[in-house]
């Protein structure tokens, strides 16, 4: 992590004009403190996350967070796709897709409540690696009630409003956003991401006689459910190709929906996922179940959410004009939730890790999510 830092680290001059464009006239600096963020990465092109603190001056400190965007060939993760699949990944996967929306202008199209993080300084190493040097968000460390996920789900409505399917706005985004392939990025995803890689480990036996998964605690129905959830995947991705489109935040986990310290109306948007158009309702999938997967929100309590942020997303919609079927919705959001999350919750690349007691909690917390995410998949007709 500290070897990877030197893609991403300033010259002097370059500091002193990144720190300026955030504060003004910096002063002279008189150290700089880098702190990795502990976080396991989901994403191919993250190559590393780190927070900056910068003295300058007489004792002020500014502060960024930098992430380190690399081409996904060389990610170590990469061995985790089969390698007959790996070209047509890497060609496919627009890996500094970060970058690119945010200098689409995506930030103008945002309702109020919402806004992006300020870019300070953009470092480009090499063909192959990109530094994003970020406003730090100072985020509340409360953990999230009933009322952050509503506004949320509120202010995605809008958003998804604004962007819906022949909004002008849509223009100026990324040209890998403007793809014509049926089902764009999120049948992409669920072809290979879901089915080749997550289904054909839960179809395997022998995957479940491992000690981590036969250690930790789950249903005996679980396994059965979930391949008979994989055989309506088909069906399931026709149907959501047939709702109402729109361009969301593709990856609405309340994790990329940060509440600023001392301003739990606001939302700072990052990481946008999934640039191709949505099924209507598609985010609330992510915003009800991302903190549940992170280990820092109960699986038991997601279905009381679901009536709450489905009924704030439709009036967000409403606010911006959007005239809208409330179960074409429902279905873009169990459905989407559904093929893209539903099956691939249990973590089977820690297969050959040491059945710790940290492990075998984790599956079991992924199991119980699994399960709850089944079973909400099962209401769809």
């Amino acid at each position: 992590m500290t070897d990877l830092f030197e893609c991403a680290r300033l010259s002097e001059t370059e500091l002193r004009d990144t720190v300026t464009s955030a504060e003004g006239d910096c002063g002279a600096i008189t150290d700089v403190t880098v702190t990795p963020f502990p976080y396991r990465f989901g994403s191919l092109p993250t190559a590393g996350l780190w927070l900056v603190d910068v003295e300058h001056g007489t004792r002020n400190r500014t502060s960024f967070f930098v992430k380190l965007l690399r081409h996904p060939r060389l990610s170590p993760d990469i061995r985790q796709v089969p390698e007959e699949h790996r070209a047509a990944l890497m060609a496919y996967l627009p890996w500094h897709f970060e970058l690119d929306m945010y200098e689409s202008g995506i930030g103008d199209v945002l309702p109020d409540g919402m806004r992006t993080p300020t870019l300070h300084h953009v470092r480009r190493f090499d063909d192959d690696h990109i530094a994003l040097w970020w406003e730090y968000i100072s985020t509340s460390m409360k953990p999230w009630g009933t009322a952050d996920f509503s506004q949320s789900a509120y202010l995605l409505g809008r958003l998804a409003a604004r962007r819906r399917a022949g909004a002008q706005c849509n223009s100026r985004l990324p040209a890998v956003c403007l793809r014509t392939d049926r089902g764009g990025a999120l049948r992409y995803y669920v072809e290979t991401r879901v089915m080749i890689g997550s289904v054909s480990a839960i179809a395997d036996s022998a995957v479940w006689d491992s000690p981590l998964l036969a250690g930790a605690a789950h249903d005996p129905g679980l396994r059965g459910d979930m391949l008979a959830l994989a055989e309506r995947v088909p069906d399931l991705l026709d149907q959501l190709d047939a709702l109402p489109q729109t361009f969301a935040h593709g990856d609405a986990s309340p994790e990329n929906l940060l509440i600023p310290d001392g301003n739990p109306a606001e939302r700072v948007v990052i990481d946008w996922g999934f640039g191709t158009p949505l099924p209507i309702g598609f985010d609330l999938g992510q915003l009800l179940v991302g903190l549940a997967h992170s280990g820092r929100h109960d699986p038991g309590s997601i279905p009381r959410l679901v009536p709450l942020i489905e009924s704030a997303y439709c009036v967000g919609l409403g606010a911006e004009g959007y005239n809208h079927d409330k179960l074409d919705v429902h279905t873009g959001f169990i459905g989407g939730m559904a093929v893209r999350s539903a099956l691939c919750a249990i973590p089977f690349e820690l297969l050959d890790a040491p059945a710790t007691p940290e492990l075998l909690a984790l599956m079991t917390d992924r199991f119980r999510l699994s399960r709850v995410m089944i079973d909400l998949a099962a209401s769809l007709t």
